[in-house]
């Protein structure tokens, strides 16, 4: 049996996060409401919600289903979605918009979401979400986060939190794109979930 610990920190007024636990694994969702369009962190928590509803799915097309509903039912706000479900053979997820979710094993990295189309957002009723899979058996480490962490925090700093917990993780890489006055440049999301064999 596979074990999991996880971190989520959230700053700011249309990102949100969670992390849901089930017998057979994790979801991990992170949802970046577009402030622009209005509506938008409630379309983001749409996501949150309609995740926790739909529970624990190791199929890759549920959660593409899943976004593509959400398309058309969360106007009239848009929103990023990533969605990640990490079991004990791999991780199965789909995603929209230009949030991002890594799996780092070692010193390995697999960008989860590279396939992904940025926009049309979810909310447009013109979202296209992509599914992923990998295979992932042993240790590793899973990150997401929403554009407001991918977009200013430099590379490096990524491997270098996660020798820490995740909880931590999640706080080194929140403050590594904080700027010396206190103040985020843009809104930001994080989750850090360890997968121990």
């Amino acid at each position: 049996m596979r074990e999991f610990q996880g971190g989520v920190l959230v700053e700011g007024r249309e990102d949100r996060a969670a992390l849901f636990e089930y017998e057979e694994g994790i979801v991990a969702v992170v949802a970046d409401g577009a402030g622009g369009t209005g509506g938008g962190a409630a379309a983001a928590q749409a996501v949150i919600d309609a995740v926790r509803e739909q529970g624990w799915s190791a199929r890759e097309g549920t959660w593409v289903e899943l976004l593509g509903r959400l398309d058309r039912s969360v106007s009239p706000g848009q929103t990023t979605a990533v969605v990640v479900a990490l079991g004990p053979t791999g991780l199965v997820g789909a995603s929209v918009g230009d949030s991002e979710a890594w799996w780092w094993n070692g010193l390995v990295e697999h960008a989860l979401t590279r396939g992904q189309r940025r926009k049309p957002l979810l909310g447009s009723d013109e979202a296209m979400p992509v599914g992923f899979t990998l295979e992932a058996r042993g240790e590793g480490t899973l990150v997401l986060g929403s554009d407001g962490l991918w977009k200013y925090v430099r590379w490096e700093r990524v491997p270098e939190a996660l020798r820490h917990p995740p909880e931590q993780a999640a706080r080194h890489l929140m403050e590594s794109v904080r700027y010396p006055s206190g103040a985020l440049p843009d809104d930001v999301s994080v989750i850090v979930v360890r997968a121990g064999a």
